[in-house]
């Protein structure tokens, strides 16, 4: 897997796109597309900014979601904390049958009410929206 940072090097693509968020805080920039492709085995800790996540490993795989919640500076302070950008996460490889796919939450946040979801369908997705005042996500496919 490519670094997330690096994107001289890294290999991860990312399209970004500005975005009004009120006269408040005004224009800010987001992720339009920024791709993680995970192709080894393990723990992944995703970082924010991701819109898709695909997997293409015949291996157990965890996938460690970054905080949803906004930052407490508040938007004006930290504006990109407060884009609700749904992430989606795809078994590409046709593994997940036979290896569950693992996506926790952050910290005490949960998805749906659970500290983790298992996507255990082989060519499965799953789309999660952050939360970004309460904490937590929520599946919404």
């Amino acid at each position: 897997m490519g670094s997330q940072l690096d994107l001289d090097q890294g290999g991860t693509f990312r399209q970004r796109h500005q975005v009004y968020l009120g006269p408040s805080v005004g224009w800010i920039e987001a992720p339009l597309t920024s791709i993680l492709r995970i192709t080894t085995a393990g723990t992944i800790t995703v970082l924010g900014g991701n819109t898709l996540i695909t997997v293409n490993v015949n291996g157990a795989v965890t996938i460690q979601l970054p905080p949803a919640k906004g930052n407490a500076a508040g938007a004006g302070g930290v504006p990109g904390t407060f884009m609700a950008t749904p992430i989606v996460i795809v078994d590409i490889g046709g593994f997940a049958t036979a290896n569950p796919i693992t996506i926790n939450a952050a910290g005490a946040e949960t998805i749906d009410g659970q500290a983790s979801v298992s996507l255990s369908s082989n060519y499965g997705a799953f789309t999660l929206q952050p939360d970004v005042i309460n904490g937590g996500w929520t599946l919404i496919q």
